[in-house]
């Protein structure tokens, strides 16, 4: 069984909480460093499985009824996750970047053929259809 890139840097977070007192009733963002936005993330996937440079469509989410579906980016308003908390309470520091975890995660779910079930792009579909129908 081979090693998840994104898992081990997880699994060292976890240690350096057992037996932290500081870490008690406490919440800890794990990831890479770098700050990405949801246009960062959908190009960071892109390159991670191997595709070309995605065509980005901002859309109002207001405008469409995705019933229980979600589209990216899976919420409507604009967040950040840091790992500074991590580093400084569990001196614990991200051994791989976001590309790195990402392309690991592709590799083990879908480049082995073992992902649960197929992607499902109808939300995209959706968005996709009404752009064309706007131009």
């Amino acid at each position: 069984m081979s090693k998840s890139l994104a898992c081990a840097d997880l699994a060292t977070a976890f240690l350096a909480v057992l037996g932290n007192e500081k870490a008690s009733r406490e919440i800890f963002n794990i990831s890479g460093e770098k700050y990405v936005t949801f246009d960062g993330l959908a190009r960071a996937c892109a390159k991670a499985g191997g595709f070309p440079e995605p065509e980005i469509v901002h859309y109002n989410p207001k405008e469409f009824d995705f019933g229980k579906k979600k589209a990216f980016p899976f919420r409507d308003q604009h967040f950040f996750a840091s790992v500074e908390k991590a580093k400084h309470v569990l001196g614990w520091k991200p051994e791989f970047d976001l590309v790195d975890g990402l392309t690991d995660s592709y590799n083990l779910d879908f480049g082995r053929g073992t992902f649960r079930k197929e992607a499902d792009f109808t939300t995209d579909d959706m968005i996709l259809s009404k752009k064309l129908v706007l131009l």
